[in-house]
């Protein structure tokens, strides 16, 4: 036991932990980025279709284009407004929690990082050991898992920081522009989507862009 807590396999099931903490946000983030993606393509291809009511084109048939084309359809032909603004605040809202939740995960994985520093030290210190090369040796090991945090979280801010940003404030827009159509009313974000402003960052430059 004082091996388990004073020595490396400390250090090495705490990294253990922070990696798969690393590993849920990656699948959590690339999830959510992705539904928030395909909405923002499904409703700018809607946007720019040749003739109102014609089905959005669409790049690559998938399931998640096939249950958004249906909760568009949904929505489009829904007798209740009441459940109608319900649904597209929903979309609203899965698009501004895009970068809420890359906070978190960055910060999370901060925080656990030193965590486990900190109760390096403190099991360090509870140990009873008068050398100070002993006592001070734990912490050599502890210190890698705030280097293990600080890493993670520069990944994920790097990998995902600026796709987070473009793909929600595209979405939001998209999302603007396509109910301000369904009902009829004009929008500054609607003409620039008629333009093909408002339509996927790539596809504005015709280049890659944020994908």
């Amino acid at each position: 036991m004082p091996d388990l807590l004073y020595g490396p396999s400390f250090t090495l099931l705490a990294l253990a932990l922070i990696s798969a903490v690393f590993a849920a946000a990656l699948v959590s983030l690339a999830r959510e980025l992705g539904y928030v993606k395909a909405l923002a393509d499904y409703l700018g291809h809607d946007l720019v279709a040749p003739e109102a009511g014609e089905e959005a084109p669409r790049r690559e048939p998938s399931l998640r284009t096939e249950s958004l084309r249906d909760e568009a359809q949904a929505v489009r032909r829904s007798p209740d407004p009441a459940w109608a603004q319900k649904q597209i605040r929903a979309w609203q809202m899965r698009a501004q929690r895009l970068e809420p939740a890359l906070s978190f995960w960055v910060d999370f994985l901060r925080q656990l990082g030193l965590l486990f520093t900190v109760l390096g030290l403190g099991l360090a210190l509870a140990g009873e050991r008068t050398d100070v090369e002993e006592l001070l040796a734990p912490l050599g090991f502890a210190v890698w898992t705030t280097v293990a945090g600080l890493f993670f979280s520069i990944w994920l801010t790097a990998q995902f920081g600026m796709k987070m940003t473009v793909w929600a404030d595209t979405c939001e827009k998209n999302i603007e522009a396509w109910n301000a159509r369904r009902l009829g009313a004009p929008s500054a974000a609607g003409e620039r989507a008629q333009t093909g402003a408002a339509l996927a960052p790539g596809e504005r430059t015709g280049s890659g862009g944020a994908t």
